[in-house]
Protein backbone atom coordinates (compact mmCIF):
# COMPACT_ATOMS: atom_id res chain seq x y z
CA UNK A 1 0.00 0.00 0.00
CA UNK A 2 1.37 3.41 -0.97
CA UNK A 3 1.67 6.33 1.47
CA UNK A 4 -1.13 8.09 -0.42
CA UNK A 5 -3.44 5.10 0.01
CA UNK A 6 -2.51 4.48 3.65
CA UNK A 7 -3.29 8.05 4.74
CA UNK A 8 -6.12 8.82 2.31
CA UNK A 9 -8.68 9.22 5.10
CA UNK A 10 -6.42 11.61 7.03
CA UNK A 11 -5.99 13.78 3.95
CA UNK A 12 -9.73 13.67 3.22
CA UNK A 13 -10.60 14.85 6.75
CA UNK A 14 -8.08 17.69 6.60
CA UNK A 15 -9.26 18.79 3.15
CA UNK A 16 -12.84 18.80 4.41
CA UNK A 17 -11.97 20.90 7.47
CA UNK A 18 -10.44 23.63 5.34
CA UNK A 19 -13.00 23.58 2.54
CA UNK A 20 -15.75 23.99 5.17
CA UNK A 21 -13.78 26.79 6.88
CA UNK A 22 -13.29 25.08 10.22
CA UNK A 23 -9.74 26.44 10.12
CA UNK A 24 -7.97 28.72 7.62
CA UNK A 25 -5.16 26.25 6.97
CA UNK A 26 -3.30 23.22 8.26
CA UNK A 27 0.18 21.73 8.36
CA UNK A 28 0.02 18.14 9.67
CA UNK A 29 2.75 15.53 10.01
CA UNK A 30 2.57 11.95 11.25
CA UNK A 31 5.54 9.75 12.04
CA UNK A 32 7.27 7.08 14.04
CA UNK A 33 10.54 7.72 15.86
CA UNK A 34 12.57 9.94 13.49
CA UNK A 35 10.70 8.81 10.36
CA UNK A 36 8.06 11.13 8.90
CA UNK A 37 5.32 8.96 7.40
CA UNK A 38 2.85 11.61 6.26
CA UNK A 39 3.27 15.30 5.38
CA UNK A 40 0.39 17.59 4.56
CA UNK A 41 -0.23 21.29 4.03
CA UNK A 42 -3.31 22.99 2.65
CA UNK A 43 -5.27 26.19 3.04
CA UNK A 44 -4.07 29.61 3.98
CA UNK A 45 -1.45 30.99 6.32
CA UNK A 46 -3.24 34.32 6.02
CA UNK A 47 -6.63 35.29 4.60
CA UNK A 48 -7.25 38.80 5.90
CA UNK A 49 -4.97 41.42 4.40
CA UNK A 50 -2.44 39.72 2.14
CA UNK A 51 -3.67 36.26 1.19
CA UNK A 52 -0.94 33.64 1.57
CA UNK A 53 -1.04 29.86 1.22
CA UNK A 54 0.28 27.40 3.78
CA UNK A 55 3.63 25.82 3.00
CA UNK A 56 5.59 22.99 4.65
CA UNK A 57 7.88 25.67 6.13
CA UNK A 58 5.13 27.86 7.62
CA UNK A 59 6.10 29.08 11.11
CA UNK A 60 3.37 28.89 13.77
CA UNK A 61 2.80 30.69 17.03
CA UNK A 62 2.78 27.63 19.31
CA UNK A 63 0.94 29.35 22.19
CA UNK A 64 0.78 26.92 25.15
CA UNK A 65 2.91 24.33 23.38
CA UNK A 66 5.66 26.62 24.68
CA UNK A 67 5.05 24.97 28.06
CA UNK A 68 6.12 21.52 26.85
CA UNK A 69 8.52 22.41 24.01
CA UNK A 70 10.58 25.03 25.88
CA UNK A 71 9.87 25.39 29.60
CA UNK A 72 9.37 21.72 30.48
CA UNK A 73 12.60 20.40 28.89
CA UNK A 74 14.50 23.38 30.32
CA UNK A 75 13.34 22.51 33.84
CA UNK A 76 14.03 18.80 33.27
CA UNK A 77 17.57 19.59 32.11
CA UNK A 78 18.16 21.52 35.34
CA UNK A 79 16.92 18.47 37.25
CA UNK A 80 19.05 16.10 35.15
CA UNK A 81 22.20 18.15 35.81
CA UNK A 82 21.60 18.45 39.55
CA UNK A 83 20.82 22.17 39.55
CA UNK A 84 17.21 21.72 40.67
CA UNK A 85 15.00 19.29 42.56
CA UNK A 86 11.34 18.87 41.69
CA UNK A 87 10.60 18.70 45.40
CA UNK A 88 12.27 22.06 46.10
CA UNK A 89 10.02 24.64 47.74
CA UNK A 90 9.35 27.64 45.53
CA UNK A 91 10.15 29.88 48.51
CA UNK A 92 13.81 29.12 47.88
CA UNK A 93 13.60 31.12 44.66
CA UNK A 94 10.68 33.54 45.17
CA UNK A 95 10.28 35.50 48.41
CA UNK A 96 6.53 35.88 47.77
CA UNK A 97 6.16 32.14 48.51
CA UNK A 98 7.54 32.19 52.06
CA UNK A 99 4.32 32.50 54.06
CA UNK A 100 1.01 30.71 54.57
CA UNK A 101 -0.22 28.16 52.04
CA UNK A 102 2.26 29.50 49.49
CA UNK A 103 5.14 28.19 51.58
CA UNK A 104 3.94 24.66 50.72
CA UNK A 105 4.29 25.10 46.94
CA UNK A 106 7.00 22.97 45.34
CA UNK A 107 8.39 23.03 41.80
CA UNK A 108 6.53 19.82 40.95
CA UNK A 109 3.22 21.51 41.78
CA UNK A 110 3.84 24.05 39.03
CA UNK A 111 4.66 21.34 36.49
CA UNK A 112 1.52 19.34 37.32
CA UNK A 113 -0.83 22.34 37.61
CA UNK A 114 -1.53 21.61 41.28
CA UNK A 115 0.05 24.68 42.92
CA UNK A 116 -3.27 26.32 43.80
CA UNK A 117 -2.89 29.15 41.27
CA UNK A 118 -5.71 30.43 39.09
CA UNK A 119 -5.69 29.56 35.41
CA UNK A 120 -5.19 33.03 33.92
CA UNK A 121 -5.16 36.72 34.72
CA UNK A 122 -4.74 39.65 32.27
CA UNK A 123 -1.58 41.07 33.83
CA UNK A 124 -0.90 42.95 30.61
CA UNK A 125 -3.71 45.36 31.47
CA UNK A 126 -1.75 46.79 34.40
CA UNK A 127 1.90 45.77 33.97
CA UNK A 128 4.59 45.65 31.31
CA UNK A 129 7.96 43.93 31.15
CA UNK A 130 9.15 40.45 32.08
CA UNK A 131 10.16 41.07 35.68
CA UNK A 132 7.21 43.28 36.58
CA UNK A 133 4.73 40.69 35.41
CA UNK A 134 6.63 37.83 37.09
CA UNK A 135 6.45 39.83 40.33
CA UNK A 136 2.69 40.22 39.88
CA UNK A 137 2.32 36.49 39.24
CA UNK A 138 4.38 35.58 42.31
CA UNK A 139 2.24 37.89 44.45
CA UNK A 140 -1.01 36.19 43.42
CA UNK A 141 -2.83 34.51 46.33
CA UNK A 142 -3.51 30.79 46.08
CA UNK A 143 -7.08 29.66 45.52
CA UNK A 144 -6.72 26.19 47.08
CA UNK A 145 -4.29 24.04 49.04
CA UNK A 146 -1.23 23.01 46.97
CA UNK A 147 -1.25 19.41 45.82
CA UNK A 148 -5.00 18.90 46.24
CA UNK A 149 -6.49 19.81 42.86
CA UNK A 150 -5.56 20.08 39.17
CA UNK A 151 -6.29 23.50 37.69
CA UNK A 152 -4.52 24.22 34.40
CA UNK A 153 -2.56 27.42 34.97
CA UNK A 154 -0.54 29.77 32.78
CA UNK A 155 0.73 31.39 35.97
CA UNK A 156 2.62 28.31 37.10
CA UNK A 157 4.58 28.12 33.85
CA UNK A 158 5.26 31.86 33.89
CA UNK A 159 6.99 31.24 37.21
CA UNK A 160 8.83 28.21 35.83
CA UNK A 161 10.20 30.32 32.96
CA UNK A 162 11.49 32.82 35.50
CA UNK A 163 12.91 29.97 37.58
CA UNK A 164 14.96 28.72 34.63
CA UNK A 165 16.41 32.21 34.27
CA UNK A 166 17.21 32.48 37.99
CA UNK A 167 19.07 29.16 38.09
CA UNK A 168 20.80 29.21 34.69
CA UNK A 169 21.71 32.89 34.62
CA UNK A 170 20.45 33.04 31.02
CA UNK A 171 17.20 34.15 29.46
CA UNK A 172 14.73 31.34 28.86
CA UNK A 173 15.20 31.95 25.14
CA UNK A 174 18.99 31.63 25.22
CA UNK A 175 18.94 28.60 27.50
CA UNK A 176 16.43 26.73 25.33
CA UNK A 177 18.20 27.64 22.10
CA UNK A 178 21.60 26.47 23.35
CA UNK A 179 20.56 23.45 25.37
CA UNK A 180 17.51 22.10 23.47
CA UNK A 181 16.82 23.57 20.05
CA UNK A 182 20.34 23.67 18.59
CA UNK A 183 21.28 20.15 19.75
CA UNK A 184 18.09 18.81 18.14
CA UNK A 185 18.52 20.74 14.90
CA UNK A 186 15.41 22.88 15.55
CA UNK A 187 16.72 25.84 13.59
CA UNK A 188 13.36 27.56 13.01
CA UNK A 189 12.24 27.39 16.65
CA UNK A 190 12.62 30.58 18.66
CA UNK A 191 11.09 33.26 20.80
CA UNK A 192 10.81 36.78 19.34
CA UNK A 193 11.10 35.70 15.70
CA UNK A 194 12.11 38.39 13.26
CA UNK A 195 12.57 38.84 9.53
CA UNK A 196 10.28 39.90 6.73
CA UNK A 197 10.99 36.75 4.72
CA UNK A 198 9.78 34.34 7.42
CA UNK A 199 6.58 32.55 6.38
CA UNK A 200 4.36 33.03 9.44
CA UNK A 201 0.85 31.73 9.95
CA UNK A 202 -1.20 34.81 10.82
CA UNK A 203 -3.24 34.65 14.00
CA UNK A 204 -5.99 36.89 15.33
CA UNK A 205 -6.98 40.16 13.65
CA UNK A 206 -6.37 42.97 16.17
CA UNK A 207 -7.36 46.56 15.33
CA UNK A 208 -7.97 45.52 11.71
CA UNK A 209 -4.49 43.99 11.37
CA UNK A 210 -3.68 40.28 11.69
CA UNK A 211 -0.85 39.36 14.05
CA UNK A 212 2.01 38.06 11.90
CA UNK A 213 5.15 36.96 13.73
CA UNK A 214 3.88 38.69 16.89
CA UNK A 215 2.94 36.48 19.81
CA UNK A 216 -0.84 36.16 20.20
CA UNK A 217 -0.90 35.74 23.99
CA UNK A 218 -1.23 39.20 25.53
CA UNK A 219 0.67 38.41 28.72
CA UNK A 220 3.59 36.95 26.75
CA UNK A 221 3.54 39.99 24.48
CA UNK A 222 3.69 42.32 27.49
CA UNK A 223 6.63 40.29 28.84
CA UNK A 224 8.63 41.03 25.69
CA UNK A 225 7.69 37.86 23.83
CA UNK A 226 9.66 35.50 26.07
CA UNK A 227 7.64 33.67 28.70
CA UNK A 228 7.32 30.21 30.19
CA UNK A 229 3.69 29.76 29.15
CA UNK A 230 3.64 31.15 25.58
CA UNK A 231 5.74 32.96 23.01
CA UNK A 232 7.52 30.18 21.09
CA UNK A 233 7.31 29.89 17.28
CA UNK A 234 8.16 26.75 15.30
CA UNK A 235 7.55 24.56 12.26
CA UNK A 236 6.30 21.01 11.72
CA UNK A 237 9.80 19.86 10.79
CA UNK A 238 11.32 21.20 14.00
CA UNK A 239 8.52 19.75 16.11
CA UNK A 240 9.03 16.35 14.48
CA UNK A 241 12.64 16.47 15.69
CA UNK A 242 11.45 17.39 19.16
CA UNK A 243 8.94 14.53 19.34
CA UNK A 244 11.56 12.12 17.98
CA UNK A 245 13.53 12.88 21.15
CA UNK A 246 10.57 11.93 23.35
CA UNK A 247 9.87 8.63 21.60
CA UNK A 248 13.49 7.75 20.79
CA UNK A 249 16.89 7.76 22.43
CA UNK A 250 18.46 10.85 20.90
CA UNK A 251 18.63 14.32 22.39
CA UNK A 252 19.62 16.17 25.55
CA UNK A 253 17.11 14.49 27.89
CA UNK A 254 18.07 11.08 29.26
CA UNK A 255 15.66 8.15 29.14
CA UNK A 256 15.01 8.08 32.87
CA UNK A 257 14.11 11.77 32.85
CA UNK A 258 11.60 11.30 30.03
CA UNK A 259 10.11 8.28 31.77
CA UNK A 260 9.57 10.24 34.98
CA UNK A 261 8.00 13.13 33.07
CA UNK A 262 5.32 10.83 31.65
CA UNK A 263 4.30 9.25 34.96
CA UNK A 264 0.92 10.29 36.40
CA UNK A 265 1.27 12.60 39.39
CA UNK A 266 -2.33 13.65 39.95
CA UNK A 267 -4.34 10.54 40.82
CA UNK A 268 -7.71 11.52 42.36
CA UNK A 269 -6.96 15.25 42.02
CA UNK A 270 -9.45 15.90 39.23
CA UNK A 271 -6.99 15.53 36.36
CA UNK A 272 -4.47 13.14 34.82
CA UNK A 273 -1.17 14.95 34.50
CA UNK A 274 2.46 14.12 33.99
CA UNK A 275 5.14 16.76 34.21
CA UNK A 276 3.80 19.32 31.78
CA UNK A 277 2.15 16.75 29.52
CA UNK A 278 -1.55 15.81 29.46
CA UNK A 279 -2.20 12.09 29.96
CA UNK A 280 -5.12 10.03 28.74
CA UNK A 281 -8.56 10.73 30.29
CA UNK A 282 -7.65 14.22 31.43
CA UNK A 283 -10.25 16.83 30.46
CA UNK A 284 -7.62 18.53 28.25
CA UNK A 285 -6.78 15.28 26.40
CA UNK A 286 -7.22 15.92 22.67
CA UNK A 287 -5.79 12.58 21.42
CA UNK A 288 -9.23 11.20 20.51
CA UNK A 289 -10.60 7.72 21.15
CA UNK A 290 -8.14 5.33 19.50
CA UNK A 291 -4.61 6.17 20.68
CA UNK A 292 -3.19 3.87 23.39
CA UNK A 293 -3.44 4.58 27.10
CA UNK A 294 0.28 5.43 27.08
CA UNK A 295 -0.35 8.42 24.78
CA UNK A 296 0.31 11.98 25.95
CA UNK A 297 -0.59 15.30 24.38
CA UNK A 298 -0.71 19.06 24.67
CA UNK A 299 -2.45 21.83 22.76
CA UNK A 300 -2.01 25.54 22.12
CA UNK A 301 -4.72 28.22 22.02
CA UNK A 302 -3.80 29.42 18.52
CA UNK A 303 -4.73 26.00 17.10
CA UNK A 304 -1.62 23.86 17.57
CA UNK A 305 -1.23 20.43 19.17
CA UNK A 306 1.18 17.53 19.70
CA UNK A 307 0.38 13.88 20.42
CA UNK A 308 2.80 11.00 20.91
CA UNK A 309 2.98 7.48 22.30
CA UNK A 310 6.39 6.66 23.74
CA UNK A 311 5.63 2.92 23.83
CA UNK A 312 5.04 2.56 20.08
CA UNK A 313 7.03 5.55 18.84
CA UNK A 314 4.13 7.04 16.89
CA UNK A 315 3.45 10.78 16.96
CA UNK A 316 1.19 13.41 15.38
CA UNK A 317 1.64 17.13 14.78
CA UNK A 318 -1.40 19.27 13.95
CA UNK A 319 -0.72 22.95 13.32
CA UNK A 320 -3.53 25.36 12.48
CA UNK A 321 -4.10 29.09 12.81
CA UNK A 322 -7.70 28.76 13.95
CA UNK A 323 -7.72 32.13 15.79
CA UNK A 324 -7.28 33.89 12.42
CA UNK A 325 -11.04 33.33 12.13
CA UNK A 326 -11.48 34.67 15.68
CA UNK A 327 -10.67 33.20 19.08
CA UNK A 328 -14.19 31.83 19.39
CA UNK A 329 -13.47 29.27 16.62
CA UNK A 330 -13.95 25.80 18.16
CA UNK A 331 -11.28 23.23 17.34
CA UNK A 332 -11.19 20.44 19.93
CA UNK A 333 -13.76 18.24 18.15
CA UNK A 334 -11.74 18.56 14.94
CA UNK A 335 -8.54 17.74 16.84
CA UNK A 336 -10.04 14.56 18.28
CA UNK A 337 -11.46 13.43 14.93
CA UNK A 338 -8.09 14.06 13.27
CA UNK A 339 -6.32 11.97 15.90
CA UNK A 340 -8.90 9.21 15.53
CA UNK A 341 -8.34 8.83 11.79
CA UNK A 342 -4.58 9.25 12.27
CA UNK A 343 -4.53 6.44 14.84
CA UNK A 344 -6.60 4.20 12.57
CA UNK A 345 -4.03 4.68 9.81
CA UNK A 346 -0.94 4.46 12.01
CA UNK A 347 -1.90 1.59 14.30
CA UNK A 348 -4.38 -0.20 12.07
Amino acid sequence: MSITERFYEVKHLLNHSIEHQQVPGVVAWLGRYDNVLFRYHYGYAQIYGVKREMTPETVFDLASLTKVVATLPAVLLLVQTGQLSLEAFLSRYFSAFQDGMKSKVRVIHLLTHTAGLISHRPFYEEAQGFQEIVNRVASEPLRYEPGTRVVYSDLGFMLLGALVEKISGQSLSDFCTQQIFEPLGMHQTRFQPAGEKIDFAATEVVDSHPLVGIVHDENARAMGGIAGHAGLFSTAQDLSRYLAMWVGREGPLKEIVKDRALDSYTTELGGVRGLGWVLRRDSYDIAGDLWPETTVSHSGFTGTSLVFDRASGYWAILLTNRVHFGRQTEINDFRRRFHNVAAACLFG
